[in-house]
């Protein structure tokens, strides 16, 4: 699992060290899973570019990331002894959470497990759930033994300018013919957990009880959930003739 520095304005790949990641839009990201079979087809739908869904769902993702910079900063601002200070930003942080609740879509997830014995499959299960997981950040990752090449350069180049134009199928394509792993790496906000912990935090801080206020923020961030789901991997070397 990689944790990703939270930044949602990037859309370059770099290569040439051992790790690697390219930071993305949201709504890029809930392509790419869906296109996995981790996310429905109806929520894909809702994603399409440029359509009115997509941007409803980037809003709300970037207030949700708004809100918890906002947590964070109140945290330094209690530690710090500025109190008054630390319930403005979580007024704010209020507000964004409150226009997730108002305008997040739902998401429905669908999960599959496919067991396999010797190379075949034995069974598949698919199971599925709507969730109030809020995507607040997300990344593509290279693999950590990653070594750039010409060849590899040149098709992480034509992936970043397939991201520029918005063709996230082909970005994907060029990303699978460098025959590295890359993996999608996201951070989900559990939103009702957050809301209650946040609405926790502004009424201790009202009694002056800061070390208490500090724990339920903290709370806040340790929900924060950070998955890995493996977009490609290189096909295995094939095994040498026995003479």
């Amino acid at each position: 699992m990689t944790i990703v520095a939270p930044n949602t304005h990037m859309n370059r790949i770099e290569g040439g060290i051992r790790m690697r990641t390219m930071h993305v839009s949201r709504v890029f990201i809930m392509f790419l899973v869906a296109a996995l079979g981790v996310v429905s087809a109806a929520a894909a739908a809702t994603s399409t570019e440029g359509s009115k869904e997509e941007k409803i769902l980037d809003k709300v993702s970037k207030e949700g990331f708004a809100a918890i910079q906002e947590v964070r900063h109140a945290r330094v601002a209690i530690f710090d002894g500025q109190p008054q200070e630390a319930e403005d930003l979580l007024g704010q942080a209020k507000k964004n959470l409150s226009a997730v609740e108002k305008n997040a879509p739902a998401i429905t997830v669908t999960v599959k497990a496919v067991e396999k014995v010797g190379g075949k499959t034995i069974d598949t299960k698919t199971t599925s759930e709507t969730t109030e997981l809020i995507p607040i950040d997300a990344g593509l990752v290279l693999s950590e033994d990653f070594v750039a090449t010409p060849e590899k350069t040149a098709k992480i180049q034509e992936a970043n300018k397939h991201l520029k134009k918005g063709d996230k199928t082909k970005a994907v394509e060029s990303l699978r013919e460098t025959d590295i792993a890359v993996s999608v790496s996201r951070v989900l906000m559990p939103l009702k957990s957050t809301v209650n912990s946040v609405d926790k935090a502004i009424s201790l801080l009202k009694e002056e009880k800061y070390y208490e206020a500090n724990l339920a923020l903290k709370g806040v961030e340790d929900g924060l959930i950070v998955d890995t789901v493996l977009l490609s991997q290189p096909e295995p070397p094939a095994k040498a003739e026995k003479k």
